[in-house]
């Protein structure tokens, strides 16, 4: 990969992005892996990206340069130039919002691979989701608002609707499995290292309906079998984020529909562990016939491992393309 050329660190621009990225620290109450490094982005439709070693790439033309209108204008700015401001705050928020996100181990047990179509789901839905839930107050906090106030009331489209609509799907359908509240859900799930997410889904069903009848030399081959009921179906999102030919609203519906899927099989794969273990518990013999049949197929399920290594300066998939306004719209 090139990377364009370094942003001056003695320079506004640089200034205000560490300003955001500070900011969306302090906001999350955790530290990001930025390592300082901002470059210009070279490729013309990418707002911006995180780089996997913890650098950073923004647009002059896109980004910066409707930041600094913002400042220097000496005027209310139009609809389209705010659009364009708040959307480039949105940029950094969001790409700092990846930085915040460990990628974690592939080879760790119940790792997915870290950009396979299903954990780039439901990444970018929850990165996605979380810099428009905070973009207000990062531009309070900065004190972006006493420049141009209507900032904070211009509408920002979502970027990512079927990324978004598929993982407020797999917050709720979890939350309604384990009895869990979705802002507790979101939470783990979004703390969670980046190739970790549908295990800590699945150990949340697991523990909150499984934990007294499991048998802890189980669990891993139970945690892997609600895995791959989830994967494939979190995969199609991909599919229906990358057409060219939905609207966003039709985005929106298949994100939804392909996460309500995921969903139905976590809740019926549970409902009938849930079923086998417990009769199985009521024999009062570990070793049953039951338990022994049930071993033989989770073990059948296999956990799918990768290994990952990140290379200088890669960025595969935390890439923010530009907005097209009134279409699907690409960015990360």
């Amino acid at each position: 990969m090139n990377l364009g050329q370094a942003v001056p660190k003695n320079s506004n621009e640089y200034q205000w992005v560490r300003s955001v990225i500070q900011s969306v620290e302090k906001l999350s109450g955790r530290p990001t892996r930025w390592n300082g490094e901002l470059n210009e982005e070279t490729e013309a439709n990418v707002l911006g990206s995180a780089l996997d070693d913890g650098g950073m790439t923004v647009s002059r033309a896109a980004v910066l340069q409707p930041v600094a209108e913002a400042y220097t204008a000496g005027r209310p700015l139009s609809t389209t130039e705010l659009i364009d401001a708040r959307d480039a705050v949105l940029t950094v928020v969001h790409e700092s919002k990846h930085l915040l996100n460990t990628l974690g181990d592939e080879a760790a047990p119940g790792a997915i691979p870290v950009y396979s179509a299903d954990a780039v789901a439901v990444e970018e839905g929850l990165t996605e989701t979380w810099a428009h839930r905070h973009v207000n107050a990062v531009i309070r906090d900065i004190g972006m608002d006493r420049v141009q106030p209507d900032l904070l009331t211009v509408a920002s489209p979502d970027s990512y609707p079927a990324y978004t609509a598929a993982t407020d799907e797999l917050v709720r359908g979890t939350a309604e499995i384990t009895g869990l509240p979705q802002d507790q859900v979101r939470s783990q799930l979004d703390q969670s290292d980046r190739t970790q997410r549908l295990a800590t889904a699945a150990d949340l069903v697991i523990d909150e309906r499984l934990a007294d009848v499991l048998p802890p030399e189980d669990r891993e081959a139970v945690r892997t079998q609600l895995i791959q009921t989830m994967r494939p179906h979190l995969a199609d999102v991909e599919t229906t984020q990358q057409s060219n030919q939905l609207t966003d609203v039709a985005k929106t519906i298949g994100g939804h529909q392909a996460a309500g899927r995921a969903i139905t099989a976590l809740s019926t794969t549970t409902a009938d562990l849930e079923d086998q273990y417990r009769d199985a518990a009521s024999t009062k013999s570990p070793q049953s016939a039951e338990v022994d049949h049930l071993r033989k197929f989770l073990g059948n399920a296999t956990p799918q491992t990768g290994t990952y290594r990140a290379t200088d300066g890669a960025k595969p998939d935390n890439v923010r393309h530009l907005p097209q306004r009134g279409q699907g719209q690409s960015r990360e």
